[in-house]
């Protein structure tokens, strides 16, 4: 855990000590206002995922601004036993536990709040199922269909309907729907609508097959920031979950205008070793950089050159003279702000250019 150096209440955003996670709530207001106003009109629920932001105040905020199903979507089971702990009783676990010891917790949370949890084989269906009956629980239980990506889940048709059965077969569990997250599809326009409709599609197709053989579809999940106008507008989706759009980032902005940046690495001009040549003091420990170089909107006509673990290197356009001094302030915007906020504990809320509140990033590092 980082050693937090707080500042008061009121300090000016460029007097906070860097590097700083810093979101400014206007920001982050507009953005869940742009994505919830979406859903508020519509039969389709939105379920936030949170792990875009980890943090429980954010999510509140999301769940209090209407047009969701009422719940949740987390990535770990060590992200949903954190939410648990701070107020929301409908998590959606969007992934596959299956060694002995995480079933046990998962089954553990159950009793306090509404899990429900992916499958996508029949042998952990039988591992969840036993597990349940021992403690006492019933686990509710989607299957997980492998669309777009070559990743988890069932193929969809038959194989999904195969599966889908085994679980209402199972005791102990409950057959709750259908899930896939088709992967960020980095396009637009046209292209965007025909590909989001192509794998969206098969799940329907498997919904149908699934309620043709006698079961109930409660959820049927698709979608996320990238496609949630499209996902939210076919019939026979149940929710959308998307996470990314709270805080944003530098890949997702490039598609998705609507939202703005609300969080961003505040950093500080630590070297100018030559012309052009800007050293700052926010590296891959502060920023990340496993999905490329941020972006620095601060900077006209300057391109980050690259990240080391504790550096920023900036190269500076020559013609424009950008003024920068030793001690300056730089902003990073995030290539992926779902790894960029599990860097760091905390938050710093800001509001008119001075520091707000401080959140605790209370599901960072929870990948268990």
């Amino acid at each position: 855990m980082e050693r937090p150096i707080f500042k008061p209440i009121g300090t000016a955003e460029e007097a906070l000590d860097t590097p700083s996670l810093v979101v400014d709530i206007s920001g982050l207001n507009q953005n869940i206002e742009t994505m919830h106003s979406f859903f508020r009109s519509r039969p389709v629920g939105l379920r936030p995922h949170v792990s875009g932001h980890g943090s429980p105040a954010i999510a509140h905020m999301q769940i209090a601004a209407g047009g969701t199903v009422g719940g949740i979507m987390t990535a770990t089971l060590g992200q949903a036993e954190v939410f648990a702990a701070t107020g929301f009783d409908d998590i959606f676990l969007a992934n596959l536990v299956t060694v002995p010891s995480k079933i046990a917790r998962l089954c553990s949370l159950a009793r306090r709040v509404n899990m429900t949890v992916a499958a996508d084989s029949a042998a952990n269906v039988s591992d969840l199922g036993e597990a349940s009956v021992e403690a006492g629980v019933t686990l509710k239980v989607v299957v997980e269909i492998n669309t777009r990506r070559d990743s988890t889940g069932v193929a969809p048709g038959r194989p999904a309907l195969e599966l889908a059965n085994a679980i209402a077969g199972e005791e102990g569990l409950y057959f709750a729907g259908l899930m896939t997250y088709e992967g960020a599809i980095w396009a637009d326009g046209d292209k965007l609508v025909s590909e989001s409709k192509k794998w969206i599609q098969q799940v329907l197709d498997t919904r149908e097959k699934v309620e043709k053989a006698g079961l109930d579809v409660e959820i049927l999940s698709v979608g996320g920031t990238h496609n949630y106008e499209i996902a939210g507008d076919m019939d026979g989706v149940t929710e959308v979950a998307a996470g990314s759009y709270a805080l944003m980032d530098e890949a997702y902005r490039t598609y998705r205008p609507q939202f703005v940046n609300a969080a961003r690495i505040m950093s500080c001009v630590t070297s100018m070793p030559q012309a052009g040549n800007v050293i700052t003091d926010a590296g891959r420990k502060a920023i990340g950089g496993d999905s490329g170089n941020p972006g620095i909107p601060t900077v006209p006509g300057g391109e980050v050159r690259g990240l080391s673990a504790e550096h920023g290197g900036i190269d500076l356009d020559p013609s424009i003279d950008h003024g920068l001094s030793l001690g300056d302030r730089v902003w990073f915007v995030p290539n992926s702000i779902e790894g960029c906020v599990n860097l760091h504990d905390y938050m710093h809320v800001i509001r008119n250019g001075k520091l707000d509140a401080i959140w605790e990033l209370g599901a960072r590092g929870r990948y268990r």
